[in-house]
């Protein structure tokens, strides 16, 4: 957890001791500190401030490279933090403002499993947000018929698992089908994957 605000990584310091999914949590203040532990210590996810991009991006790549999930904490839902937001590259999404024990824990099981960790609210602002910033490319890219299913049950928040057995696929086979969306789409991860895909006209909302 990287959170510069001592209240505020203190409380969440807390509140994931309580839940049971979680075995250790590490509480950093400074972005370089959280580079080093990633590199040399096992993590599941990192819990990154949204404020500060630059730093944001070092951290959220050496994640990246060890495996780790990354979850973006946003202040506030305002229109400033959304659009930045919406260029950073993550695994989820959490308002400050809404965590709570509970929306915690449920958004680390989601992760666990693969889903996306993103609510409502924030999602439509998301796609809000890349709309504005212009109109939607003619796609370069056909999706085969399989991908389209996958994009539009990942759009329903469904996990690699959940995707395959709908499809009645292996999980294997669900992973390959959402990585190849990612590689088309040029995205990063499975929540803005969906979002550009909505603004793209690939998903109807």
């Amino acid at each position: 957890m990287v959170l510069p605000n001592e209240v505020t990584r203190w409380g969440l310091t807390y509140m994931l001791h309580s839940l049971s999914p979680v075995k250790v949590v590490h509480g950093c203040a400074g972005f370089r500190e959280a580079v080093t532990l990633l590199e040399n210590r096992t993590f599941d996810i990192v819990l990154l401030s949204a404020d500060a991009r630059e730093e944001f991006d070092q951290v959220a790549a050496v994640a990246a490279k060890r495996g780790v999930k990354t979850v973006a904490l946003l202040r506030d839902a305002s229109d400033d933090v959304i659009a930045q937001a919406s260029t950073l590259t993550a695994d989820g999404f959490i308002l400050e403002s809404a965590v709570d024990p509970r929306s915690l824990e449920d958004a680390l099981l989601r992760l666990q499993r693969g889903d996306m960790v993103l609510s409502s609210s924030l999602a439509r602002k998301l796609i809000t947000e890349l709309r504005r910033r212009g109109q939607p490319r003619t796609t370069t890219f056909r999706l085969t018929p399989r991908e389209q299913q996958a994009l539009s049950l990942l759009a329903e928040g469904m996990s690699n698992k959940q995707i395959g057995r709908r499809l009645g696929i292996s999980v294997h086979g669900a992973k390959r089908h959402v990585a190849n969306l990612l590689a088309k789409l040029n995205c990063p991860n499975r929540t803005l994957a969906v979002a550009y895909a909505i603004r793209d006209g690939l998903l109807t909302e």
